[in-house]
């Protein structure tokens, strides 16, 4: 059987267990609120428990915890963390014992967290023998992005739980600063909470002065002042997303391949704003415009404004500049590699055409 994480978390795991949980996907926050829930509901006594890493451990290991007998819990609970790991033969064998597990055994198989362009580097997130052997003998949850709309009501939820509201324009700030992942709202929320102290009723205000902005708002932010071509402010905000992001080695290549896609964006946009809804049928498959608004429509508004003050030519040239930078970055082309100073130069670059 497969379910969605919103839909699992609704109707719990019922009387019975399943022998076999897969978790998967990228929403982090749902997927700790999976485990989280089958953890709690198992019960299981410490020495009944078992927590693997499938890159840390052989699959012997693995097989020889998931057939153990409880010594003092109904259920022995094995949980094996990063199983999108598991080589073909391993997924094969795992895959063929799910059906000799003892009845007293639970084992829950998931996915650590993976960012969208190495899921995307994958041809599935998980191996599909695998996938199919869970799906058949218990139950498959996968935990992919919410909806805007969908984050918004369990955000709401979440908070009413405290006693507390969003005020609309507080809540759709919220929503954008946190880019609606739930693992960025979950520690948010919890901020906010104890911000606003004995007041019910959250702010806009409020959401600005204690929310910190997911990478993928400071990025939107820093294509906003590059679009109005304001490079002292760009480079500032370029400066605060290294500062907080680690070692530029680490960090640049994700910032340029999220800059890539923003500008991606706006080409799309770009070309709504001039061909109509004709437009759609140049859409690249990701990212998506219409699929993204589809899911988070209060990016459209910021989208639109930054697509208004570049041309379709200028987007042509800003991505010539993205692929030079990319380049040299990996050392094809000659030039300064140094990882800070290849994403100074371009956004310098890229706030100097017109």
């Amino acid at each position: 059987m497969a379910v969605h994480a919103a839909e699992f978390l609704r109707k719990g795991v019922g009387k019975t267990p399943a022998r076999v949980y897969l978790v998967y996907g990228r929403e982090e926050g749902q997927k700790h609120a999976v485990l989280s829930l089958l953890r709690d509901r198992l019960g299981a006594e410490d020495l009944d428990r078992a927590h693997l890493d499938a890159q840390e451990v052989n699959l012997p290991t693995i097989l020889a915890e998931a057939m153990s007998i409880p010594a003092f819990s109904p259920y022995r609970v094995v949980m094996v963390r990063g199983v999108q790991n598991l080589k073909g033969a391993d997924a094969e064998t795992l895959a063929d014992t799910m059906s000799r597990l003892p009845e007293s055994t639970v084992l829950i198989l998931y996915t650590h967290g993976e960012s969208e362009e190495e899921e995307r580097a994958k041809s599935a997130p998980v191996p599909a023998r695998l996938l199919n052997a869970v799906e058949k003998h218990g139950v498959v949850i996968e935990c992919k992005p919410l909806t805007a709309s969908s984050f918004e009501d369990w955000v709401e939820r979440r908070v009413n739980e405290t006693g507390k509201q969003f005020a609309p324009d507080a809540l759709e700030r919220f929503t954008f600063l946190t880019a609606a992942s739930t693992a960025s709202a979950e520690t948010e929320l919890q901020k906010l909470v104890l911000y606003v102290g004995e007041r019910t009723r959250i702010e806009r205000e409020d959401v600005e002065a204690v929310v910190s902005r997911t990478v993928e708002a400071q990025v939107f932010r820093l294509v906003d002042a590059i679009a109005l071509r304001n490079a002292a402010v760009a480079m500032r905000l370029l400066q605060d997303v290294l500062a907080s992001g680690g070692r530029a080695e680490a960090i640049v290549p994700r910032l340029m391949a999220l800059i890539a896609r923003q500008f991606r964006l706006l080409w799309q946009m770009r070309l709504e704003m001039e061909q109509g809804e004709r437009a759609a049928q140049w859409f690249p498959g990701d990212p998506n415009l219409a699929q993204l608004l589809a899911r988070q429509r209060f990016l459209e508004k910021n989208l639109r404004e930054q697509a208004s003050r570049m041309s379709l030519e200028t987007l042509a040239r800003a991505f010539e500049r993205l692929h030079e930078a990319d380049r040299v970055l990996k050392g094809i082309d000659e030039g300064d590699s140094d990882p800070r100073r290849v994403i100074e130069r371009l956004v310098v670059d890229l706030c100097g055409l017109k």
